[in-house]
């Protein structure tokens, strides 16, 4: 199985039933980091910054040891959900944006 596919069956299959919903598991690792770095600071780290930032882990060990495929899979894996959750993001916002653009020409 080549590198793409391992990961997408990762994060479809093994790794959702094993960690449950990833936006949710992330975006927890995100309030927690932001309580652990900010100490009341204001920081604000996003559940896609959380995604990238393991995406580095990953690509950090690469640096370091023995080769490991699973640290590529992994970071494949990472950056597909932190990418899927930005597009989330991008369609919920062009929906609300369009629920605020004010329809011009209609009869009252």
């Amino acid at each position: 199985m080549d590198l793409l596919d391992q990961a997408k069956a990762l994060i479809d299959g093994d790794r959702a039933r094993q960690h449950g919903d990833a936006e949710a598991l992330h975006s927890t690792v995100a309030r927690l980091w932001e309580a652990y770095l900010g100490r009341g600071q204001g920081l604000a780290i996003s559940t896609d910054q959380v995604l990238v930032m393991l995406a580095l882990l990953k690509i950090a060990r690469t640096q370091h040891g023995e080769t490991n495929r699973d640290d590529y899979v992994d970071a494949l894996g990472y950056i597909a959900l932190a990418g899927r959750i930005v597009d989330k993001r991008l369609a919920e916002d062009e929906y609300e944006m369009s629920l605020s653009i004010p329809v011009t020409g209609m009869p009252d």
